[in-house]
C-alpha cells in the first residue's frame, strides 16, 4: 500500500504552444531540485529558446528521502518526466556539499577526500560527482544524496544524466555576464533559507559559498561579511541579486539598509524565451535557465 503523501503544489507553469513532446529529442530538459522546489525547464535546441517551466514548491518536506518521494509522485503525472527521447538531460542540485579545487590539483581517485575537508559528508547516504570549469580551471567536487540520484535514474532508466551543483550553473551564467571586467563586483542568489554569494573580478571567480541564514539579519551579516573579507566598500559597491526575492521583500529592504546599490540581475541573454515567459520577473528562475549554459 502507498502511503506516501502528495506535499507539492504546481505555483508556476508556462507552456508554448508550439511546443509538443514529440520534438522532444530536439529539446533539452533541466531540472532545478532543492529541499525547497523541484523546477522544470524546457529549452528548445533547435530554435535556441525556452518554451516551458514548471516550479513546483515542496511543502513539510526536510529530507532528501522526502524529497525524492515528492519528485516520484511528480513524475507519474508530469508528461515532461515520463518522455525519455530529450536531446540532453540536465540535473541542477542544491545543497551546501560542495568545494572548488584547481584542475592540477585533481584527482577524481581522491574526490570524496577533498570534499569531507569541506563537508561533512555521509559516504552511506551521498554520491561524490564532479564538473569540470574549463575556464577557470578548476573542478566543481560535490554531492548528490543517493536517493534522489537513484530515483532520477528510475525515471529516466535508459539515459545518461549531467548532473551537476547549482553554484556551477550560477558560476558558468554569472562569469558569461560579467566577462573579466576589471571591476570587483558581487552576485547575490536567493533561496528560501539559503543565499548564495559570489565575487567575481578581472581575474575570474575569487569567492563562492551558501550560508543558511534563519533571519533578515542573518542574511546581511553574511553578505556585509563577505564583502569586508574581500575588502569591498557597501557604501561603493553594486551588488545583483537573483533568485526567490522579490522588490516589496524584507531581505531586499534591509539589503538597501546596509548596501548603497542592489539591483536585480537578468535571465541569460544567448537564449530565447517564448512571449509566454514575458510574465516573468528577469530575475527569477536564474538557476534553471543558467543550466543552458552548461555543457
Amino acid at each position: 500500500m502507498n502511503t506516501t503523501s502528495t506535499n507539492f503544489r504546481l505555483s508556476n507553469k508556462i507552456q508554448d504552444e508550439a511546443f509538443a513532446l514529440s520534438a522532444a529529442s530536439n529539446c533539452n530538459l533541466y531540472l532545478s531540485v532543492s529541499q525547497k522546489s523541484i523546477r522544470l525547464a524546457v529549452a528548445d535546441v533547435e530554435r535556441n529558446k525556452f518554451v516551458v517551466l514548471e516550479d513546483y514548491e515542496l511543502i513539510t518536506v526536510f529530507t532528501p528521502a522526502q524529497v525524492a518521494e515528492q519528485l516520484q509522485l511528480i513524475a507519474q503525472e508530469n508528461p515532461l518526466l515520463q518522455e525519455q527521447n530529450w536531446k540532453t538531460i540536465r540535473v541542477a542540485v542544491s545543497n551546501q556539499h560542495f568545494t572548488l579545487v584547481p584542475e592540477t590539483l585533481f584527482d577524481p581517485a581522491h574526490q570524496q577526500d577533498y570534499l569531507r575537508l569541506h563537508s561533512n559528508l555521509n559516504p552511506q547516504l551521498d554520491d561524490v560527482l564532479s564538473y569540470h570549469h574549463s575556464s577557470l580551471e578548476a573542478v566543481n567536487i560535490f554531492a548528490v544524496e543517493r536517493v534522489l540520484r537513484a530515483t532520477i535514474q528510475e525515471i529516466f532508466p535508459e539515459r545518461e544524466i549531467q548532473f551537476v551543483h547549482q553554484t556551477s550553473s550560477l558560476i558558468k551564467s554569472i562569469l558569461h555576464q560579467t566577462g573579466r571586467s576589471a571591476a570587483r563586483s558581487m552576485s547575490v542568489f536567493v533561496e528560501r533559507s539559503f543565499v548564495t554569494i559570489l565575487v567575481v573580478d578581472a581575474h575570474g571567480l575569487q569567492f563562492c559559498n551558501i550560508f543558511q541564514y534563519h533571519s533578515p539579519e542573518d542574511f546581511i551579516y553574511y553578505i556585509i561579511f563577505v564583502m569586508q573579507e574581500q575588502k569591498m566598500n557597501p557604501e561603493q559597491e553594486t551588488i545583483t541579486v537573483w533568485g526567490d526575492i522579490t522588490h516589496d521583500a524584507t531581505l531586499f529592504t534591509i539589503m538597501q539598509k546596509y548596501i548603497r546599490q542592489v539591483k536585480f540581475g537578468k535571465k541569460p541573454q544567448d537564449i530565447g524565451y517564448s512571449y509566454k515567459f514575458d510574465d516573468l520577473f528577469e530575475h527569477r528562475y536564474f538557476e534553471l535557465y543558467s543550466l543552458h549554459l552548461c555543457e
